[in-house]
This record gives C-alpha cells, structure tokens and sequence, in this order.
C-alpha cells in the first residue's frame, strides 16, 4: 500500500473541506455583517446543518454542543445577564453542506415567524431586507474574484489552448484545423487556456458556426468556420470541437519514476517506451525541441510506418525507440472505417483488476462475442464495448473468442465484474483496432465499399494489384487517388474475387483525412502546462475580475441551456462529485484548488440567486413583489412557495446525488 499517496489523498480532501467551509463561512459572513449594520438581532451565525458540534458565545465561552440552554437558563435565572451575554452563538453543525444565519423574526421555513421587537427582521424596510438577504451572494462574487486575483499573482499551471490532437471527422478538422494550432479567440472571446476553450465550446449555440482565429505553428494567423458538434444525438454530452490539449516531447516528471507502470501492472520497458524524466531529442533523425509536438504528429501520418525517437535518458545517455503509429478515432459514434470498410477489434493490455489475465492475451484478435443476448462474428471495438458494458450492467455472463497464434480460442461464462469509469462493469480489458489484419467485419451501409459489393468477413488481400497485409496498406493504397479500385478478397468461404470501390472526391477526401497517432501505451508524454501570472495587482484584480464575470455569464448560460434541453441534466454534479472533483484539483496543486474553490463560490452566488423559494434569490423576490404591492404575500402562499421550493431542492439533491454515485463510486 502507498502509505505516502493516501496520506496526500486524505490531506487534499481535508484541504477541500476546508476550503469549502471557508466559502459558506464567507457566504454567511455577507448575511451577518449586513444584518448587523442594519440593526437585526442574530441569534445564531452557523456553519453546516444540524446539531451542533460545538459553539462559542460571548461570556459563556466555547462549549461541545450548543451554547443556547446554558444561556436561556442564565437570563432566566437574571435577566440583566442578556446585557451581558452575547446574542449571537456561533456554531459548526454536523452537516457540512451549507450554513445560515438565524435572524430574529425571519424564518426560510416558517414565514410567519414574526417578532415585534424593533430589532427583528421583519421590522426592518424592505431596502433593509434586500441588503440582508443579497449581502451573501455579494460576498461569495467578491470572494470569487478575490480568489482568482491571487491566483494570478501566485501563478495558475494550465493547459494553453494548443491542439496537441485532433479526431478524425471532428469539427475541428473540416473547418481547416491544425496540429499546432493555437486557438486565440473563438466566438469573440479570447481564450486564455484550453479549460476555457473547452466550457466556451460546451455553451455555444446548437446548430450554428462559430469564427475561430488560431495562431499557427508557423507564426501565421487563419480565422476558421467552426460548428461546434456534440459525440452524440441524445444530448447528454456538451458541444465539441473535437480536439485535445497538446504535449511536450518528453516524458512525465522525474518524481514519477518508478512509479508509473503499464496497465497490467509490469514495469516500462527503456528499450520500447518513454520513461519519466526522459527527453525526445530527435524524431526520424531531426532534431526537435521539447514544444515540438507538431514534427512528432507529423511523422506519425505515414501510413503506420514505425516513427525512430532518438530518447535522452535522466542518466544523459541516447538511446533509439520505435513507435507504432494507430488509426484515430472518428468523432462522435460514427464507427471506425475506410470507405466502409471496417477493421476488427483486438485486445490492447489487461487492467490490474481485469477478470480475463488469465485467459486473454494483448494482441489477442477478437473473432466473436456472445453477450446481452446478442451474438457477433468479428464485432467491431464499438460493438464489443457495447455488449460487454449491458453484459455487465445485466450481471449476465459472456462468451468471448480470440484468435491467437492461428488458432481460435474460446472463454465462456466471464462475468465481466471488473469495476470502470462512472460505475459501470467490464472485463477490464483495453480494445482497440486490429491494425495488423486486414479482415473487413462490416461495411457501412452507403458507403464506396458498400456500393461495390465487398462482402462483410472477407479479407483484403491487394489493392490495384498491389499486396495487402495491414489496414495501413488499405488507407495508403485506397489514398492514392479518387477512382476505381479494384479490391481483391478473400471471402470467408475461401473464395477469392474482386470487387470494384469508386471513389468520388468527397469520398477520397475522407479516406485521406483519417488520422494517426503515436502509440500511447508506449509514449507516455508530459502534458505542456503555461503558468498565468503576473506580478502587477491591479491587473491581477482585473483578470480575477474578468474571470468571474465570464463565470457567472457562463453559468447563468448553462441553466438556461438546461432550461431549453440543449444541455442534459446529467451533467450536474452533487456533492460526491464536488468532493471527487474537489480532491482531484487539490492532488493537481494549490493553484487548481484555488481555481476550483473560487469557481464554487461563483456557482453558489448564481444558485442561491435563482428566484426559487428557500434560497436568498426566492426571498429576494418576495421582497420584490412586497414592494409592488404595497404588502408581503399572504403567509399561506408563501409556506405553499416555501414548500413547493424546499421539494424542488430536494428532488435535485435526490437526482444529482444519484447520479454521483452511479458515475464516481
């Protein structure tokens, strides 16, 4: 057990909790000074819900538990000691979820809680009640933008908005987009980092074109067309441009030496893979720098011919790998294909916890799958993914063959109990395509390959006579030009024929742009991190500034994208989330805790703002209609309001909470 990693773990938890604590303190701190210079009586400053776990008031000290019958009984006993004895208790409650302040005359649950001391909440005018109710909400901007100002003076690690990868037939791509390219403005507002590209992308518009100006890797500048794409059809995922963060051409830090190993748990191998703390100096014989990720990209384009890595060790010794390139995936759920033509699938590397390391092998062709009551000869990676994960998810067992040696070999009754991503149940298996076995699975309907007949399982043996042994053979030869090919097969019978594929030049223009890239499970890179900084604070509180007017435009965009079904209710997060979420941006470095601590309290301005019954913006509208009216609203409609509002928050916590733990736990 890494005693060292869990100690970390438990430390960036605590810092979260604290951190969070400290946001809702601030939040509560808005209400209470507010009161306090309008003249309200508080009772009670909390931090948390529920019983207390400890409180502290003036003349009774701090105390386990509540302070309140211990004072109830002293000004019982004498009612000079209330002169004495302070007013407000100041408590942590049990519940870390919140917080409030306790005013006398104002209840969020009982509107009809009145008092008729002067002091008391309802006494007050109504501009004295907005500024008490809304002081928090102001808090937590300010607080927002307190937070990213010193994260700009003390530096923030980001990601540059540089694309470092780009999916075939993503939007990226049709637009004119490039490795390298630096993305500077997309819909007129100039993108800092790649976080901020991918939220500004998720909150565009469905259904129209955005401009986007990039700064190439040759010092030009292009401004690109962009529609923006979801991966899917059902809206549960946020618009794409289809591209990743780029990479530095070197390894990961030095501290993870020795640590990081290969999904089956063996350690890297110098003689084939990129180490911790080493360097790429040259690629096919050229020297490169370490932002030269664009030259590496590059050379992986040719048709999965091996890429030569002069590698210079922490030791300062050279020494030559070779690194396979693979095909790109297509964006969104279109499958893998070229023309048509769809490869098989293979298994690539066993997980530590996988329930198959006893039966599959890496490199293993996978020639069928029986699973979810469904059966497939030669299932796509698509297919398999898919029948494993409902497999799964059923607690049914799966039958699987894989060809190995030659020879065909079959597992039956795998209960694929392997825990994944977002709760879901697999085999704990890497699957990727079968680069090295030119067997066609499917065709997809509509297609070149479709009009000319190939047969599905047969294999492809040449191309314009020209031999056949890989899928890197049938995307070069079929990328030599658009026209007739004539496509020599072996069907599955044994049978041998020929078939003629026409490719129309849009046909040819898609087959040529499918992409490559290096072998991952081999080539480990560092991802190039920008620091965002500057010494200067005035422009530190204007970025931070900026940052939270962007934030709050953004969420305030999200809820109404929510509101319109653009953007799907899945992609909420409750507090399992915030805190998984929250610990990870901790583990990452101070500066991300920043970040994300700053980010909450901006979304909890926003939230506890939103005209809703229970939370400050609901009582903000009542005050509202009070003041148009000439008169509050009748305390039956307002518990119905309360009510009503208190189901609504419910309900969401309910919702949001289950889908934490079917995603993280």
């Amino acid at each position: 057990m890494d005693i060292s990693g869990l100690l970390f773990n438990v430390f960036s938890i605590g810092l979260l909790i604290l951190g969070f604590g400290f946001v809702v303190f601030w939040h509560e701190l808005g209400h209470f000074l507010a009161a306090k210079y309008v003249g309200i009586r508080v009772e009670q400053f909390a931090v948390g819900f529920g019983h207390a776990v400890c409180a502290w008031r003036k003349g009774i000290g701090l105390r386990w538990g509540s302070t309140q019958a211990e004072y109830a009984a002293a000004v019982q006993k004498d009612p000079q000691a209330e002169s004495v004895l302070g007013e407000t208790e100041y408590r942590l409650n049990w519940i870390p979820l919140g917080g409030y302040v306790k005013m006398l005359g104002q209840d969020d649950l009982n509107p009809n809680a009145t008092a008729n001391d002067p002091r008391a909440f309802n006494r007050k005018s109504i501009a004295a009640r907005m500024l008490v109710v809304s002081a928090g909400v102001i808090m937590n901007v300010i607080l927002a933008a307190i937070g990213f100002m010193l994260l700009f003076l003390i530096g923030y690690n980001v990601p540059p908005p540089v694309v470092g990868a780009m999916q075939t037939g993503s939007p990226f791509q049709k637009a004119g987009g490039r490795i390298g390219d630096r993305i500077e403005y997309l819909d007129g507002t100039y993108i800092h980092d790649y976080n901020k590209l991918h939220l500004n992308a998720a909150l565009v518009r469905s259904n129209r074109a955005v401009e986007v100006i990039v700064h190439r890797a040759d010092g030009s500048y292009a401004t690109l067309e962009v529609w923006p794409q979801r991966p899917d059809d059902d809206r549960k995922s946020f618009l794409m441009l289809g591209v990743m963060p780029t990479f530095n051409l070197c390894g990961l830090d030095e501290k993870f030496a020795g640590k990081v190993k290969n999904a089956d748990g063996s350690d890297l191998d110098p003689a084939r893979q990129l180490l911790p703390g080493d360097r790429i100096t040259h690629v096919d014989g050229r020297p490169v720098g370490i932002g030269d990720y664009p030259v590496l990209d590059a050379a992986a384009q040719d048709f999965g011919r091996p890429v030569e890595l002069t590698v210079r060790g922490r030791d300062g010794k050279d020494r030559t790998i070779a690194v396979r390139p693979q095909f790109e995936a297509f964006f969104g759920e279109e499958p893998f294909h070229i023309a048509g033509l769809q490869p098989p699938a293979r298994v690539d590397g066993l997980q530590p916890n996988s329930v198959v390391k006893d039966k599959l092998r890496d490199g293993d062709l996978i020639v069928a799958v029986k699973a979810a009551g469904e059966a497939r000869q030669y299932p796509t990676a698509a297919e398999f993914v898919r029948l494993v994960t409902q497999a799964g998810a059923a607690g049914t067992p799966v039958q699987i063959t894989v060809r190995r040696d030659g020879e065909d070999l079959t597992f039956s009754d795998i209960l694929p109990t392997a825990r994944l991503q977002k709760g879901k149940r697999g085999l704990g298996v890497g699957v990727s395509l079968a680069e090295h076995q030119p067997v066609v699975v499917a065709v997809v309907p509509g297609s070149p390959a479709a009009a000319a007949g190939v047969p599905a399982r047969s294999t492809v043996l040449s191309i314009d006579g020209q031999p056949v042994t890989s899928w890197f053979d049938v995307h070069r030869l079929l990328s030599a030009s658009p026209g007739e090919h004539a496509v020599w097969l072996r069907l599955e019978d044994g049978r041998q024929e020929t078939c003629r594929m026409k490719l129309a030049q849009a046909d040819w223009e898609k087959v040529r742009a499918v992409r490559y890239r290096p072998d991952v499970s081999n080539l480990v890179l560092q991802e190039r991190i920008e620091q965002r900084r500057t010494a200067n604070p005035l422009k530190a509180a204007a970025w931070g500034v900026t940052e939270t007017r962007d934030l709050l435009l953004q969420f305030y965009v999200t809820l109404h994208r929510l509101a319109t079904g653009e953007v799907s209710y899945t992609n909420l997060m409750g507090p399992i989330g915030i805190v998984y979420s929250g610990s990870h941006f901790a583990m990452k470095g101070f500066d991300w805790l920043l970040w994300f601590l700053a980010m909450i309290s901006a979304n909890l301005a926003v939230v506890n703002f939103l005209p809703i019954p229970i939370v400050d913006g609901g009582l903000f509208t009542f005050l509202i209609i009070e003041k148009i009216q000439g008169k509050p609203l009748s305390a039956r409609t307002q518990t119905i309001a309360q009510v009503v509002g208190l189901a609504i928050l419910l309900s969401v916590f309910l919702l949001v909470t289950y889908q934490d733990i079917t995603r993280f736990l």
